[in-house]
């Protein structure tokens, strides 16, 4: 009886180890046959940064770090899983145990065989408390390293939507658009539209978040409405530079149309106007193309800006143009510059003339008599 006990042990143990062999194995083989990670060498010009070789000099101290507050690593599924979650990055495609999940000077590092996210303090060193609370609110949701962050390392709450587009949680994306000047058309770009190889796309999900995040998700009711926000104003900006320069932004005809029917959206008419009039080929495109579906669009072009034109060119002396500020007035220019001399101030609902319409600053004259600049988003039409 002992025998047979002993010898189905020897042939359990040696099955289990075929197998345990195959598997490794078959894990050996699907780790050859992995990409390279496409980030862990950065360089720019003559300057050149291995990561590799950065996480192998300071692999001991960040241990260190860990243990010293007494940090419990995930596992690795966990590890993997909230990476793609924050990240949008599957680190499990590549065969490389050290996996930089963005292409800059201060990236995220995923350290498999901890399994850890290394980022360095502001001074580009290793910091303890840097790293626990970047971990423990990565893979643990912790808030109180959450609330630490926001105090200590608003940016690398910031760079989660700004350099990885995240947006599965409005309690974040809140925080960044508050950190945010959505006056700045360079800090609103770096926001909505991803750099890759030089070519920018949009992000439509994070553009749809502002308005839900910041703006409660306002949709005007008509086009005599508008909804007062610094982002739709310097969509504008933004708009006028895709136009200028196609070649830099990827789905060009598409993108524009999308973000003219945010301003369609937010009853900001006078850009859309100066466009379809200064870019016809754009106007054109969008039409041919059926508004890419996106309803507002075609609402306002079809039913008031080429009822409004048709009016125009037939000398229709029915349309009414009249001021709206949030402010409750406006100022005429006598040059096309905030900075310019003050010819008189205008309130809401005040009915004016439009002389011009060639340049942001539209060109008008009022009940008086008097003529001058005002900047287009100020105007409305009846």
């Amino acid at each position: 009886m002992k025998y047979i006990f002993l010898t189905l042990t020897i042939f359990f143990f040696y099955s289990c180890k075929g197998q345990k062999d195959k598997i490794d194995n078959k894990n050996t083989m699907n780790t050859n046959n992995r990409e390279n990670a496409p980030y862990n060498v950065y360089k720019d010009g003559e300057l050149e940064v291995n990561y590799d070789e950065v996480i192998t000099k300071n692999k001991n101290q960040i241990k260190k770090e860990f243990q010293k507050y007494n940090y419990q690593y995930p596992s690795i599924s966990l590890f993997i899983e909230k990476i793609k979650y924050y990240y949008s990055f599957d680190i499990n495609k590549y065969k490389d145990t050290t996996v930089v999940l963005d292409q800059s000077l201060s990236p995220v590092i995923a350290i498999k065989d901890l399994p850890a996210l290394y980022v360095d303090n502001l001074e580009g060193e290793v910091d303890g408390l840097t790293l626990l609370n970047y971990n423990q609110f990565i893979f643990y949701d912790s808030k109180t390293a959450l609330l630490w962050l926001k105090k200590e390392r608003p940016d690398l709450i910031i760079d989660l939507v700004k350099t990885f587009g995240f947006d599965k949680d409005d309690n974040i994306l809140k925080f960044v658009f508050g950190n945010v000047d959505f006056k700045n058309k360079f800090a609103l770009k770096e926001l909505i539209f991803e750099e890759k190889d030089n070519l920018y796309t949009l992000r439509n999900h994070l553009v749809k978040k502002i308005r839900k995040v910041e703006y409660n998700n306002q949709i005007i009711n008509s086009f005599s409405e508008t909804i007062q926000g610094d982002f739709y104003y310097t969509l504008s900006d933004i708009i006028k530079e895709m136009a200028d320069t196609p070649n830099d932004y990827k789905n060009n005809n598409y993108t524009t149309a999308f973000l003219l029917n945010e301003l369609a959206l937010s009853g900001i008419t006078g850009y859309i106007d100066y466009f379809y009039e200064n870019y016809p080929a754009y106007k054109e495109s969008i039409i041919n193309n059926g508004f890419y579906n996106l309803k507002m669009l075609r609402e306002y072009t079809e039913k008031v800006y080429e009822n409004n034109k048709s009016n125009l060119d037939n000398n229709d002396i029915s349309i009414v143009n009249y001021i709206q500020d949030p402010d409750g007035y406006t100022n005429l220019r006598k040059e096309k510059s905030t900075k310019s001399e003050i010819v008189q101030q205008l309130k809401n609902g005040e009915e004016v003339e439009v002389l011009n319409t060639s340049d942001k600053w539209y060109l008008i004259k009022t009940r008086e008599g008097k003529e001058g600049y005002v900047y287009y988003d100020r105007i409305k039409i009846k």
